[in-house]
């Protein structure tokens, strides 16, 4: 899969010469194909090595501010193209929790692309995060505009491969792994994640993960 993508980028490139209108289409489609692919394998591994207790940690004292920037930026292409807004609500002062910081950025990239694909044109999703230092903890939202979840299927929305917010008109389907992986990967930093839900109102995502300070690890 690897050598498909490097390929048709070197075709994209036109190392091997100029491409017409029509084939720079189709390897597009073929570029993106290819990276949903490895997304959802490197996924699917990634929940088989959680479940089986092989998943590896590091934790150390992670600035989750600057977590959720990069998390962000990532994905403003694809919002300014929906014409989405997003909007992040933080206190100035760093937060600072015990994390594995390549893995609380995989769950922030999961809720910040599930809020993109349910908010409709012209909306905002939002990005809330509230420290309660009485309570050693942060809290982080992640909201959308969209649809939003029948009561029903919410307690389901953490399942792996449950597809239940799909049939929303032009919307495409995902693989029903994104939120499965948030729940493990939150839970393995002693912490807890849900979701807050109105039919026509939209999804809110919240986890609280432990604060902590610089240089502390326990």
């Amino acid at each position: 899969m690897a050598s498909i993508q490097e390929g048709t980028h070197l075709l994209l490139d036109e190392i091997p010469g100029p491409l017409t209108q029509d084939q720079r289409t189709t390897l597009r489609i073929m570029s993106d194909s290819s990276r949903r692919l490895m997304y959802l394998i490197s996924t699917i591994l990634d929940l088989s090595k959680m479940e089986s207790g092989m998943m590896e940690y590091r934790f150390a004292p992670t600035d989750l501010r600057r977590v959720a920037d990069i998390s962000v930026n990532k994905i403003r292409l694809l919002a300014d193209a929906k014409q989405v807004r997003f909007l992040v609500e933080a206190p100035v002062e760093r937060h600072w929790v015990r994390a594995d910081s390549a893995r609380i950025e995989q769950v922030l990239d999961n809720l910040l692309s599930n809020a993109l694909k349910y908010s409709p044109e012209g909306a905002a999703v939002k990005l809330h995060m509230e420290p309660r230092r009485d309570e050693g903890l942060l809290f982080v939202d992640v909201t959308d505009c969209g649809p939003g979840i029948p009561t029903e299927e919410v307690p389901h929305i953490f399942e792996r491969f449950y597809q239940g917010r799909t049939k929303t008109r032009h919307v495409s389907v995902g693989s029903g792994l994104g939120l499965a992986l948030a729940k493990k990967v939150v839970e393995a930093h002693g912490g807890r994640i849900w979701v807050e839900s109105k039919v026509g109102k939209g999804t809110t995502v919240r986890f609280i993960l432990c604060l902590t300070k610089p240089g502390i690890l326990a």
